[in-house]
């Protein structure tokens, strides 16, 4: 669908104040968050959860393009800020991972097995970019679907700790994040994505899928889409975190 040439100029414009007044990175698109950045009042509680999904090997083939920078670099800033906190809060990373070599979980008629029979061993761990901090508590999951808790204790682990908020960064913004969104909703958190740390890896018209989802999809469940820098101040702003 083309935009008009007036309403594509207010997008430009948009973007570039939005840009200039919160440092947002705009790669691939400056969206604009659900909070707005003015509101000063952005808190997680203390019964929140940071979870990093998906953030493995994958990440190598978009890491050399200005998208893929800027997000590698904003997610591991933030991973780091998250750790630099005292104490830290629970923070879970997803991996895709199997039972064996022969991906027991894939069966032949499984849809699944198009996206992920490709996934090696060595692309199915954290990108080393993104510091895993066992001594700070932070929790490894495997499964082997789009969504975070597939086959594994994720929603287990948010119930046993009373989180009630959960804040997500990941890869990608069309298979983990958006299933992940959906069914921590369903299951009553309240849900926050984190714009500058998610990214559509290129093709099958990613920009257009990424935008969609975060400006469109997203918010009309409604869950918030907010800034990395939005994120850090409510953190700021949260806690100490219970966990």
């Amino acid at each position: 669908m083309q935009l008009s040439t007036a309403f594509s100029s207010f997008l430009l414009l948009s973007s570039h104040a939005l840009s200039q007044s919160i440092g947002y990175n705009c790669n691939p698109h400056c969206i604009n968050p659900t909070i707005p950045t003015t509101n000063r009042n952005l808190t997680f509680g203390r019964h929140y959860a940071v979870l990093n999904l998906d953030l493995i090997g994958l990440v190598d083939s978009i890491a050399n393009s200005t998208a893929g920078s800027a997000f590698i670099n904003s997610t591991a800033s933030w991973i780091d800020f998250i750790h630099a906190q005292n104490p830290p809060p629970l923070s879970i990373f997803s991996r895709v991972a199997f039972s064996g070599s022969r991906k027991p979980e894939l069966g032949p008629k499984s849809p699944f097995t198009k996206v992920a029979a490709s996934v090696t061993l060595a692309e199915s761990q954290i990108y080393p970019a993104f510091k895993v901090d066992e001594q700070a508590g932070d929790v490894v999951l495997n499964k082997s679907r789009y969504y975070a808790g597939w086959g594994n204790p994720l929603e287990t682990i948010l119930r046993a700790q009373q989180i009630d908020t959960v804040i997500l960064s990941g890869l990608t913004t069309s298979g983990v994040i958006l299933n992940t969104v959906y069914t921590l909703y369903n299951l009553d958190y309240k849900v926050y994505v984190i714009a500058n740390n998610t990214i559509q890896p290129p093709g099958n018209n990613a920009p257009e899928v990424y935008n969609a989802i975060l400006e469109g999809i997203i918010p009309s469940l409604p869950a918030d889409v907010i800034t990395v820098e939005q994120a850090r101040d409510a953190v700021k702003r949260s806690g100490p975190a219970i966990y």
